[in-house]
């Protein structure tokens, strides 16, 4: 039986993409099948892919019209067979033993990432701190960290996926939906420390790389908490975690903020955020919301 299948989305890529590819056929072990999902690219991807389709008979490659990192994704869901799944973005890459070879007895597995920039690394996370006795406990531990919040590091079990998809309307936080989606169907999870996962770095700020616009983050944050809300009952987690998305509104442009923020403050659904989380959180954390506000010009 096939044992992983490791989704990689493609978007001019040709200057990081040998690294990532390379990172994952290098692996220890071997029973696994990378999809690599071309989506509409410009540059010299397209025959990098073919190439490595070529070479290796792990590798299979779809080419599709343009329509962003989740549509890639989940043209990469529809396809895999193996009994675990994982992500890999093409400009990050994977350590040398990132795959176990043993049977695994969980739901959701964790690995541990480093994020690098400029060929240093930058900080990230160790999954070997993970010692909660529940999956809920690992939540309101990590919640907020970037291990909970986006595909990467992590293995899925392909049967428990089932008709999760990344949203294809979103462009922030549709990661995010369909971790919570899939955390909502879990109870165990297992931890691997030793498997690192690479993230590269850009120097953008969020601000610059996602420039939104009042009333998408609105329609974002709806999604978010909609897909939070079955995660958190299932699990038991405290509303408090949504607390770090409320802070959307840094993500919207400068200058549409300056236009447009009284949209923010009076629309309905902002309101219905900060009453769902307010009771559940800290002091320090009430104090951080206000003055994120009183500093946002």
């Amino acid at each position: 039986m096939l044992k992983y299948s490791i989704i990689i989305p493609v978007y001019n890529a040709e200057a990081t993409l040998n690294k990532c590819v390379d990172s994952v056929l290098m692996q220890q072990f071997a029973n696994f099948e990378v999809i690599l999902v071309d989506d509409g690219s410009k540059d010299g991807s397209f025959q990098i892919c073919e190439e490595y389709a070529r070479k290796d008979s792990r590798v299979t490659v779809i080419h599709k019209e343009n329509g962003g990192v989740s549509s890639a994704r989940n043209r990469g869901l529809e396809i895999a067979k193996g009994k675990w799944v994982t992500f890999v973005d093409s400009d990050d890459y994977l350590g040398n033993e990132f795959f176990p070879t043993e049977e695994l007895e969980a739901d959701i597995v964790f690995g541990s990432y480093l994020n690098v920039m400029d060929a240093r690394e930058a900080g990230g996370f160790s999954s070997e701190v993970m010692h909660g006795t529940t999956l809920g406990d690992i939540i309101a531990c990590y919640g907020n960290d970037t291990i909970l919040r986006g595909p990467c590091a992590k293995l899925f079990r392909r049967d428990l996926i089932g008709n999760i998809r990344f949203p294809e309307d979103m462009k922030v936080g549709e990661d995010t939906c369909f971790v919570w989606q899939y955390l909502s169907r879990c109870q165990t999870y297992a931890v691997l420390p030793q498997s690192t996962y690479y993230v590269r770095l850009s120097a953008m700020t969020s601000e610059q790389k996602y420039g939104m616009k009042v009333d998408y983050a609105v329609q974002s944050l709806t999604r978010l908490k909609a897909a939070f809300e079955p995660m958190a009952a299932h699990l038991g987690v405290r509303r408090s975690l949504f607390f770090s998305f409320v802070g959307y509104f840094k993500l919207v442009s400068s200058d549409e903020w300056k236009r447009n923020r009284a949209l923010w403050y009076g629309n309905h659904c902002i309101k219905d955020f900060y009453r769902y989380v307010w009771p559940d959180l800290s002091v320090k954390q009430k104090v951080r919301l206000a003055m994120a506000f009183l500093l946002r010009k």
